[in-house]
């Protein structure tokens, strides 16, 4: 380990964020970790949110920076993990946020006497001659492994890069609007709002936070990406409609479809992330019928087939491949060698559910991942063991003409450019045929 550090982040905005980065490194948990670090350290504005960029910047691109740094280490595996941290920081802030060199430098010198002052030296020597790789493989462009950057390459062909570099960079903050005042709410608490790509989206600007605006306290809004929005129209449920959300997480769209007017059940295995959709359900001030339960369980699977209803999501768990940006820490996770079990779940997932659907009825599978095993892949083997499922495409096209789409022949990946998650969703009418 590196020096002992003061307790609690320090106050400015680059010792708060390379407490936060490291604790997150430890976590694997980026969000949590600068929440509270934020909450706990008195900034506000522009020191509020150069934290977050210096923070969520070194996550997204740490392996170019661990690239750009290699040159001027003799034995980078050898430092303190908080060394490294503050030296992947350091480059970041010279390399991606453009800080004047000397600025920069000189900054990041001064946390590294207070924090890890054996190291300020170094931290000095190193930076200061700092550079971005050179001729750096697309993989590497991208921040990513090779194994990886190949899973998303045999997805999106010629989108790849395109794809990849975008979730490198920030988005902006989305709100799914459900209630008509919405807008006028956001507007008077001084925010900017301007139309998403998916209707009922909102790109949004603020000078508060998301929770203390009134269109979120009186439960007219919910924080969504545009891309995971659009999963739920797919589903194309008529309100008073019944609706099954199979593996429903933390019953986000299971909330927007019920504020839709859908009769909404929401089956998730996962008991506290049940207790947090009810609390943000209670917000937004709609009822959801909830039941805790294993879907791969014999006996729950049987029991959703003998009452089949008519609209059925399911949102498979996967690699989140398709949400680097928010969860940049992700990237560290992504083992190709994960692929075959998770698809084996997801299909084992998407039988239960086409269970149950009622014959003639709509089911929508929907994954954040852009890689095809967990995507086409899955779709492709269930349709062909059943015999029962066919392709319904939906019209998201149509719908939402701004959305950059990567269409394949089961479904299609919404492409993770200018803010948007990266989603798989292909829609399939469960016919009376079998197999």
């Amino acid at each position: 380990m590196g020096d002992a550090h003061p307790a609690g982040p320090p106050g400015t905005p680059r010792d708060v964020a390379h407490a936060v980065a490291v604790t997150a490194a430890r976590s694997g948990r980026l969000a949590r970790a600068l929440g509270r670090a934020l909450d706990r350290s008195g900034l506000v504005g522009r020191d509020r949110s150069a934290v977050t960029d210096l923070v969520y910047g070194e996550a997204r691109w740490r392996r170019w920076l661990d690239a750009a740094l290699a040159p001027h280490l003799s034995d980078p595996d050898a430092l303190p993990p908080d060394v490294r941290v503050l030296l992947r920081l350091g480059a970041y802030d010279r390399l991606k946020r453009g800080t004047p060199a000397h600025a920069a430098t000189s900054s990041w010198v001064d946390v590294a006497h207070r924090r890890t002052p054996r190291f300020a030296k170094l931290a000095n020597a190193v930076l200061r001659r700092v550079a971005p790789p050179e001729a750096p493989s697309p993989a590497l462009r991208a921040s990513l492994p090779d194994a990886p950057y190949d899973r998303y390459h045999a997805a999106l062909g010629h989108d790849t890069d395109a794809a990849l570099l975008a979730m490198r960079t920030p988005g902006p903050t989305w709100l799914a609007g459900l209630a008509p005042d919405a807008e006028t709410l956001l507007r008077a608490d001084g925010a900017d709002v301007a139309a998403g790509p998916v209707p009922g989206t909102w790109r949004v600007r603020t000078p508060q936070r998301i929770g203390d605006l009134a269109a979120f306290e009186r439960g007219r809004v919910q924080p969504m990406n545009p891309a995971s929005t659009l999963v739920t129209h797919a589903l194309e449920a008529p309100p008073g409609a019944r609706v099954l959300d199979l593996a429903s997480g933390r019953g986000i769209k299971a909330a927007v479809l019920a504020a839709a007017g859908a009769d909404v059940q929401a089956v998730e295995r996962d008991p506290g992330k049940l207790a947090q959709a009810a609390r943000n359900q209670a917000r937004l001030g709609v009822e959801v019928a909830a039941r805790a339960a294993d879907l791969l369980d014999p006996a729950t699977a049987a029991d959703l087939a003998r009452t089949p209803a008519p609209y059925v999501l399911l949102d498979a768990p996967c690699s989140g491949s398709g949400t680097l940006r928010g969860h940049p820490e992700i990237a560290d996770r992504l083992d190709v060698a994960d692929l075959p079990r998770l698809a084996d779940v997801q299909r084992r997932l998407l039988h239960v559910a086409a269970d149950a659907t009622t014959v003639g009825g709509t089911l929508v599978y929907a994954t954040c991942s852009l890689f095809a095993e967990e995507g086409p892949d899955v779709v492709r083997a269930v349709a062909a063991e059943r015999g029962d499922l066919e392709v319904d495409p939906p019209a998201l096209a149509t719908w939402a003409p701004d959305v950059p789409l990567h269409p394949t022949d089961v479904g299609t990946f919404t492409l993770p450019l200018d803010g948007l998650d990266g989603f798989y969703v292909a829609r399939l009418r469960r016919t009376g045929g079998g197999a």
